[in-house]
């Protein structure tokens, strides 16, 4: 009997890029959810600008290069990097240390390198990276956890605070 063998791989192709990163999405859900809770509603601020910068740069760095740019968007992996390094940053920062972080990840740390996976670093750290040796003050400066401070920020005074670096009064 004669058995019929084809060349390798053996193995069905597994999930695209797109579906994998919409796992990890899934999978960042919880811990950012907490984080919103636990440090108040600046961590929400901070993950809308991290986002919206880094695929603002994603498309424009694909413009840049004459490449098409909805596949690149489609593909989730600037929303991941926006993502994973605005949950990382403190919930009040200022919003251009958000952008800056943003900006290397995506033009610098990801497309210097050849785009999705050719880069040797993960660029949402190298964004964090970037940001903890060049603003080092701004990353100390932390407010307490909210459930330890007498006073709750509002989304409106966080936003507030991101954006013009004024506190609520009496903070």
């Amino acid at each position: 009997m004669k058995f019929r063998t084809i060349s390798s791989p053996h193995l069905m192709a597994g999930p695209g890029v797109s579906r994998v990163m919409g796992m990890v999405l899934l999978a960042l859900l919880p811990g950012t959810g907490l984080s919103i809770w636990v440090f108040g509603w600046g961590v929400l601020v901070n993950l809308l600008l991290g986002i919206g910068t880094a695929v603002t740069a994603e498309a424009l760095v694909m413009l840049a290069r004459g490449r098409p740019v909805r596949p690149a968007l489609a593909d989730l992996s600037a929303v991941i990097t926006g993502w994973i390094f605005a949950v990382c940053l403190p919930p009040l920062i200022p919003w251009w240390v958000t952008v800056t972080a943003a900006t290397f990840a995506i033009v610098v740390a990801k497309h210097l390198y050849g785009g999705l996976g050719q880069n040797p670093f993960n660029p949402s750290m190298a964004g964090l990276m970037v940001v903890l040796v060049s603003f080092p003050r701004e990353i100390a400066l932390r407010p307490p956890v909210t459930m330890l401070s007498p006073h709750d920020f509002s989304l409106a005074e966080s936003a507030r605070a991101i954006f013009t670096g004024r506190l609520p009064h009496g903070v």
